[in-house]
């Protein structure tokens, strides 16, 4: 089953408050893919693979290329990357600028012999200066109202870099999540699943920095949200499942930026990973400031279950949430 989704956004009130609903339709897109649609008022799907152990790597496709998947360049508004970009380093010293995967487009229409679907990825490069300065900057609504007109893709002029991240389930069924620190640039202070970017410099050393194959870029992309577990929350990879994919997510808040996410379990329980976790030493402990269990059965249903929680999670989180209830 492929998902595709309409952007829209609606509500409902129910005995445990104001809750975002889920609404399901029939609807197309430009990639082609068609299916029942889920959607909030600050995240949308690209595609949900309606798996609920996610697909694994072997049923995911990437065609990359530089000068096909590049974004849009759109003259007037470039400057205005510049200074913003230099507006928010002086603000935030820790932002640094550097190499990303973008995502020019994603879909399932492709099959294997046995008859199953295939997820493609078509991807290019961008940077994080372009993405504060396209997709988080002040002209990214005149570039997405661009792309739609012009070409029929509202996020053609956006930087549009891979997000990656996964929802953690532990040997005893319990969900990680972490509290995000404070100086962050995206959901500071809520909770979220550990997640990153695919990196190409690790590609570089694989591939040489002109020559990346389809292969290594697939790789990197489910290796780095491995990586971003074992930096974020001090697991090592060998307490980890191989990632399987649940889908790609846009966030609203940030231009439709996608994420692409994964469900990895771990063969520790919860109070051994928040031991890993409270021993410290992980590279970018400083991303968090500490974990949040809850039980599985309670997360799939925590939009009923405690909507102020709910509401306290990232956009992605919660899109990786309903990506994974999508499968029961």
């Amino acid at each position: 089953m492929c998902t595709s989704v309409v952007m829209m956004a609606g509500r409902r009130r129910s005995s445990g408050g104001k809750l975002p609903v889920c609404r399901m339709t029939s609807s197309s897109t430009p990639n082609g893919t068609k299916g029942p649609t889920y959607y909030e008022d600050d995240f949308f799907m690209f595609i949900s693979c309606g798996a609920r152990d996610g697909l694994p790597k072997s049923r995911v496709r990437v065609d990359f290329s530089r000068e096909k998947y590049g974004r849009k360049v759109e003259p007037s508004t470039e400057p205005n990357i510049a200074r913003f970009w230099e507006d928010h380093k002086r603000n935030n010293p820790r932002l640094f600028n550097g190499s990303k995967f973008r995502m020019q487009s994603v879909d399932m229409l492709e099959k294997d012999g046995e008859g199953n679907n295939l997820v493609t990825f078509r991807i290019g490069l961008t940077d994080y200066r372009d993405f504060m300065g396209t997709n988080m900057g002040r002209d990214a609504a005149f570039l997405m109202q661009k792309g739609r007109q012009s070409c029929g893709d509202p996020h053609a002029y956006l930087s549009q870099p891979v997000g990656v991240g996964s929802m953690i389930i532990t040997s005893d069924d319990q969900v990680v999540m972490m509290r995000r620190s404070s100086w962050v640039s995206e959901g500071p202070g809520q909770l979220d699943r550990p997640g990153g970017h695919a990196e190409p410099k690790e590609v570089a050393k694989v591939c040489g920095s002109e020559q990346f194959t389809n292969e290594a870029v697939l790789d990197e992309l489910f290796a780095s949200v491995i990586n971003e577990i074992r930096d974020e929350i001090n697991i090592p990879e060998s307490f980890l499942s191989e990632p399987r994919l649940l889908g790609v997510n846009g966030n609203h808040k940030s231009g439709g930026r996608p994420s692409v996410e994964f469900i990895v379990r771990c063969s520790l329980t919860a109070d051994e990973v928040q031991a890993r976790y409270q021993a410290g030493g992980q590279a970018e402990a400083d991303e968090s400031t500490g974990l949040v269990m809850f039980k599985l059965a309670d997360m799939l249903r925590m939009d009923f279950v405690n909507p102020a929680v709910w509401r306290d999670l990232t956009p992605v989180a919660r899109a990786n949430v309903i990506m994974i209830r999508q499968g029961f």
